[in-house]
């Protein structure tokens, strides 16, 4: 076997020092201050000079005519819209750079507040109450999210995220439940380090008894934003999670030689959890026809974007979600969540799907009325 090079050896057991130091819970990588985030953000995360599809769908819309007799509903402008951001940190943007929040890591390259920006550019008075935060769980829809940080467990990093919430809010977005199911630990034994293949096995089976919890959750989160007061003509937005890894059949040994499938396990509690959400969501609109919507194709449009479970062969791909990379380890909090390019296309799924089910027609027919 060839020996590691010093200084790639040195780098790599930084880099373990700094997670066994800060460790990784609830989906993603705890760090000292906000401000290094930024920096490791800003420093990794650089726009293409060259304008892509996402990006150039952030422009404001051509002022030509049009001679369609729809056309009337292309025209947001002077509408008013608010919009609350409850969830994790796929939710508040973690990845994205740019942030604000506290502990909270809520990024504008979120894809909520990049649909706000959208709707912006086409003279939409947008406002945004963005509750989303790092690390939270279901329950703290309802309840104060508290720090577990520096060996404290009492400070109060945010408020309940329905008090975002209101008799006013037009359009609910969210992604929530993979910290639930245990998705930090899962990523940490079983993708950080080969060397944790039982811890690995132990958690992918803990992941599998935890996902029968998803169901109440949802239910309960549901229940929380009606008694809140939303309006039943107003839109709740369940985002799937996409695969974390590739589809590359990646897998361990044991200490008893048996083989743990870390690709397969992974991606199966995906595709698992993604399903319980999309089934809560068909749950609400039994009652409440049509209010709530589920973004069903994230998975679908990450495929072959994501880290390889194998993270040796990350580094030449179009890559999505950050992977681990020991070599930087600045990089850290961003590892196995989307960046820059992987939140555009989670905006694009969202504004599609808002499209399609009539709701930005609905809020042009909604300026005619007031305007009228």
């Amino acid at each position: 076997m060839s020996k590691r090079p010093k200084v790639a050896h040195k780098l790599i057991h930084a880099g373990a020092v700094a997670i066994a130091a800060l460790g990784l819970t609830g989906g993603m990588l705890t760090v000292s201050a906000t401000s290094m985030a930024n920096q490791q953000a800003e420093s990794n995360l650089r726009l293409p000079a060259k304008e892509g599809p996402a990006s150039s769908a952030l422009k404001p819309p051509s002022k030509s005519s049009s001679t369609s007799p729809l056309s009337h509903l292309k025209d947001l402008a002077g509408t008013k819209l608010s919009i609350a951001i409850l969830g994790d940190s796929y939710s508040s943007g973690v990845g994205g750079g740019l942030y604000s929040g506290g502990w909270c890591f809520r990024s504008p390259n979120s894809a909520g507040n990049l649909y706000a920006a959208r709707l912006r550019a086409r003279g939409v008075n947008v406002t945004v109450k963005d509750s989303s935060c790092a690390n939270s769980q279901t329950e703290h829809v309802t309840e104060s999210q508290r720090s577990n940080m520096m060996g404290s467990s009492s400070s109060v990093i945010n408020r309940p995220q329905i008090e975002a919430i209101s008799s006013s809010t037009d359009l609910v977005i969210m992604t929530m439940g993979g910290n639930d199911i245990g998705f930090g630990n899962l990523l940490k034994t079983c993708l950080m380090t080969n060397r944790q293949a039982d811890a690995c096995r132990d958690t992918i089976n803990a992941a599998k008894q935890s996902i029968d919890n998803v169901a109440t959750s949802y239910r309960r989160v549901f229940q929380a934003i009606e008694k809140q007061g939303l309006r039943s003509d107003a839109k709740i937005v369940v985002m799937a999670y996409p695969m974390l890894v590739r589809d590359d059949s990646y897998s361990v040994r044991d200490s008893s030689g048996n083989e743990v499938r870390v690709s397969d396990e992974i991606r199966a509690l995906s595709r698992e959890g993604n399903k319980r959400m999309s089934d809560m969501v068909n749950e609400h609109n039994a009652k409440h026809p049509g209010q709530a919507i589920f973004v069903s194709d994230i998975p679908d449009r990450f495929e072959n974007h994501q880290p390889h479970a194998d993270g040796s062969r990350n580094f030449t791909d179009d890559l999505w979600i950050n992977p681990v990379n020991y070599l930087s380890v600045r990089s850290f909090l961003s590892w196995y969540h989307p960046n820059v390019t992987g939140y555009r296309q989670y905006e694009k799924a969202l504004h599609e799907k808002l499209k399609s089910t009539g709701f930005e027609a609905a809020l042009a027919r909604k300026r005619q009325v007031t305007s009228s």
